[in-house]
C-alpha cells in the first residue's frame, strides 16, 4: 500500500458524491442560466421560461441557482421552489395543495380550493414580509406539465400578491415544449398570460465544445471537495498520486471531446453536438470510479477509455431521442 493512500481521507464505501452522484458543479451554461435569472430578479421582471430538453441539468441548476441568488441579493430574500404537476383533470383544490405541500405548508389538505388559495396567498405574504423585502420569488420546475388553467390559477396568485404590495418573479423551467405553449397563448392572445410569466426566455444549453468540457473538469479538479476541509478535490481522491504529479482532469478535455464525437459518429445520432450535463457528469464519474490509480503517477485514460465510458453513460442510446 503506498504512502499517498494512506494520506488519502477514509469515505465509507458507495458514500462519495461521485458514487452517489449528489454534487453540484459550476458550468458555463450554468453560468449565463444564473446572470439571466439574477438579471429578472434585479429588474423586478413579473416572470420568465427556462426551457432545456431532459437530463440537460435543469432541477440541479435550480437548486444551484438559489444558492446563487441568496449569495448574491441576500440569505433572507424569500425564493420558493415547487415541482408542477401532471393532472389528467386539473382542479385549483390540487394545485393548491400541491404548492402549500411544496413550500412546506402543514396544512396542505385541509379545506376548500377557495380555502386553500386563501391560505396559500397569506403564506406567501408572510414569507415575502418576514424581512421587510416584499419581494418573493418563485420557480417551478417541469412546468410543461401545466396547461391553462394553471396559468389562470397562477395569475390569481400573482394578482393577490399584487394587492399586498408585494413585487412577484414568477420563472417557469421545463422542456421546449414551453415555447409551443407560449405560441399558443399568443395566437390566442392570452397575453394575461404571456405578459406575465412568458415575456422572457432562457434557452438553457448543453456543453457544446471543448472549451466547455475543460471548464467542467476544472471543477473535479479544483472546485469540488469531499470531505469538506480535507483538500481532497474529486480529482485528487481517485488519482492521488497523479494529482501530486500535476495529472489533472482538465487536460483530457480534448481527448474526452473527441471520444463523444467518435461516439456520435458510430451511433449516427442526429442535431448538433451539445451534450446534455448528466451524461457528461456520468462519463466522468465512471472514469473516476472505473479507472481510478493510487499510485504510479500520471494516469493514461485512452480514447477507447473515455468511449466506453460515455457508453456505460447511457449517452449513445439517449443520444437519438435528446
Amino acid at each position: 500500500m503506498s504512502h499517498v493512500l494512506h494520506l488519502r481521507p477514509s469515505v465509507p464505501s458507495g458514500t462519495h458524491p461521485i458514487e452517489t452522484g449528489r454534487y453540484i458543479l459550476f458550468t458555463p451554461p450554468l453560468g449565463r442560466f444564473c446572470d439571466d435569472l439574477k438579471n429578472w430578479v434585479n429588474n423586478r421582471a413579473a416572470g420568465a421560461i427556462v426551457t432545456a430538453p431532459p437530463r440537460f441539468g435543469k432541477s440541479k441548476g435550480i437548486r444551484f441557482a438559489v444558492n446563487e441568488l441568496h449569495e448574491e441579493l441576500g440569505a433572507t430574500l424569500p425564493i420558493l421552489t415547487f415541482c408542477c404537476q401532471d393532472h389528467q383533470y386539473p382542479t385549483e383544490s390540487r394545485f393548491f395543495e400541491s404548492l402549500l405541500s411544496d413550500f412546506g405548508h402543514s396544512l396542505s389538505l385541509r379545506g376548500t380550493a377557495s380555502a386553500k388559495r386563501a391560505r396559500l396567498i397569506q403564506f406567501l405574504v408572510q414569507e415575502a414580509c418576514a424581512n421587510d423585502h416584499r419581494r418573493l420569488v418563485l420557480i417551478g420546475d417541469e412546468a410543461q406539465k401545466l396547461r391553462e388553467p394553471h396559468y389562470k390559477w397562477l395569475v390569481d396568485i400573482y394578482n393577490g400578491l399584487d394587492r399586498h404590495d408585494i413585487a412577484t418573479t414568477v420563472v417557469l423551467v421545463g422542456q421546449p415544449e414551453l415555447v409551443h405553449q407560449r405560441d399558443a397563448f399568443e395566437t390566442a392572445k392570452k397575453m394575461q398570460i404571456v405578459g406575465r410569466f412568458m415575456v422572457h426566455l432562457h434557452r438553457f444549453a448543453g456543453l457544446r465544445n471543448q472549451k466547455d468540457f475543460a471548464y467542467c473538469l476544472k471543477g473535479y479538479d479544483d472546485e469540488s471537495e469531499y470531505p469538506e476541509a480535507s483538500g481532497y478535490s474529486f480529482t485528487r481522491y481517485f488519482f492521488p498520486s497523479g494529482f501530486e504529479a500535476g495529472w489533472r482532469l482538465a487536460g483530457e478535455a480534448k481527448v474526452l471531446w473527441e471520444a463523444f464525437q467518435h461516439v456520435r459518429a458510430e451511433a449516427k445520432l442526429p442535431g448538433k453536438a451539445e451534450i446534455p450535463m448528466q451524461y457528461f457528469s456520468r462519463t466522468v464519474e465512471f472514469a473516476l470510479r472505473d479507472y481510478r490509480s493510487m499510485d504510479g503517477g500520471p494516469p493514461t485514460i485512452s480514447l477507447n477509455q473515455w468511449k466506453e465510458a460515455i457508453e456505460r453513460s447511457g449517452y449513445r442510446d439517449a443520444g437519438r431521442y435528446l
